[in-house]
């Protein structure tokens, strides 16, 4: 085991030896350092706009593993209107404002464990509305030396509150909650944007990172109160979540760097 242990710390220090042989030969460089990227997006502007996105889901006596005659309908819509300030050469940072609505109705589904043991769920109703405010920066990143296309990467610190409630049943054996929810949690956007004029631009961005805490009060038939929390980390690219923007650039201030290259 003596001579194991050996050999992999000679391996290691083999390996530190060597690397540090390479550091010494010179650093290639990728050329993605923030001094020397093209400018993009100039010091001094002024963006504002918004962004939307939209999911519909429809299932018609659908089928789907132990759920059987599926009747489901559900749509979250989120609306985003941001203002951002170009503190430095494609550098910005902004806060965001959102809305986001869900809304979710179960008319029929069968619940099949077993051939002895089914259950079903009918008549359910579920709305939700939250509200956000965030903190963000953004990151743009030109396409070679276009000043027309390029990519960006946004990292946003939310916080959000709202409301919802829930009714399963009717008639006399109808039973509601209320709730009041409490959201933070940190995301990570990366998108393409298209200037199509001078002040305009057009981007779609997909979150591919986020970090969610939610804790949500409830109260049911306004006796029974409840709490519960939950917390997520996720990486995925989810294509169906795109959201759509259009941004106005109003330059309030000049960039001495891009004024000195037109010179």
């Amino acid at each position: 085991m003596r001579n194991v242990y050996k050999t992999i710390i000679g391996l290691i220090l083999l390996a530190a030896v060597s690397a540090g042989s390479a550091g010494a030969a010179g650093k290639f460089d990728r050329g993605l350092g923030f001094r020397d990227a093209p400018v993009f997006m100039p010091k001094g502007q002024l963006m504002f706009g918004g962004s939307v996105s939209y999911r519909d889901y429809n299932f018609y006596d659908y089928k789907f593993i132990i759920l059987d005659n599926m009747n489901i309908s559900a749509y979250t819509l989120a609306a985003t209107p941001y203002v951002y300030y170009s503190f430095a050469k494609n550098m910005a940072v902004g806060v965001k404002f959102s809305y986001q609505r869900t809304l979710g109705r179960i008319d029929e589904t069968s619940l099949s464990l077993s051939p002895d043991l089914s259950f079903g769920i009918s008549d359910f109703y579920m709305l939700q509305h939250t509200y956000y405010g965030s903190l963000s920066y953004r990151y743009y990143i030109p396409l070679g030396r276009s000043k027309v296309f390029g990519l960006f990467s946004d990292i946003s610190l939310n916080f959000g509150a709202g409301q919802g409630k829930t009714v399963n049943g009717k008639g006399e054996s109808m039973t509601g909650t209320f709730q009041n929810i409490l959201d933070l949690g940190i995301d990570v956007i990366p998108g393409i944007v298209v200037f199509v004029t001078n002040e305009m631009s057009v981007e779609a961005s997909v979150g591919i990172l986020g970090l969610e805490w939610k804790r949500i009060d409830q109260t049911t038939n306004q006796v029974y109160q409840g709490r519960y929390e939950t917390s997520k980390a996720n990486f995925k690219l989810n294509l169906l979540s795109i959201n759509i923007g259009v941004n106005f650039v109003l330059p309030i201030g000049r960039d001495k760097s891009v004024q000195t290259k037109k010179k």
